[in-house]
């Protein structure tokens, strides 16, 4: 039995990402990432306010990403629906991000440069979670009208070895791809 069976049921709260990658072109994708955060009671809010039923925040942040480099090219964020009033501020704290390469120690890098009072937590937690999808869509867009499967990309592949359980370096499908992957 599932925990969700056991509870009121009640939701109270809900927060939901999507992301979406677009084809700009044979070299680009355009991702875009929302976050829309909704409150479904009212409640007194940490500092003393009533905040009443309804959409909390709502934050779009559209990344132009070059797919061979994995470069940021471009950034654009907009703010639908924000709690506070200086919240709108934060609409360009993602512009240092042009010319990142989202690699391995993006993450850290971001919370770095754009994390606790140098950002939006929210915006930092949607650029994130965009970051893996971004890798995902580059890696689309640069095969998906290929009219027939070719060899396994070694790079690629070695970029995937040992980040989660069914590509660990010991594990048979890695062991499948040839001695070029997993060597690094």
């Amino acid at each position: 039995m599932s925990f969700l069976d056991q509870c009121s049921k009640e939701n109270i709260h809900n927060r939901n990402i999507d992301i979406s990658t677009y084809a700009w072109n044979a070299e680009h994708v355009l991702l875009v990432g929302e976050l829309k955060e909704q409150r479904y009671v009212g409640y007194i809010n940490h500092v003393g306010e009533r905040v009443e039923p309804g959409i909390y925040h709502h934050m779009k942040i559209e990344l132009l990403i070059d797919t061979k480099t994995m470069t940021i090219k471009d950034v654009a964020v907009s703010l639908p629906r924000v709690p506070r009033d200086d919240c709108p501020a934060m609409v360009t704290s993602l512009d240092q991000i042009k010319g990142m390469n989202i690699t391995s120690g993006f993450s850290s890098k971001i919370r770095k440069m754009v994390g606790g009072n140098k950002g939006c937590v929210h915006l930092n937690t949607l650029l994130l979670a965009m970051a893996p999808a971004a890798v995902q869509g580059s890696w689309i867009n640069n095969s998906w009208q290929q009219e027939e499967a070719g060899q396994p990309d070694p790079e690629i592949s070695n970029q995937l070895v040992d980040s989660c359980w069914t590509w660990r370096k010991n594990g048979p499908l890695v062991a499948t791809l040839g001695p070029k992957v997993g060597q690094s």
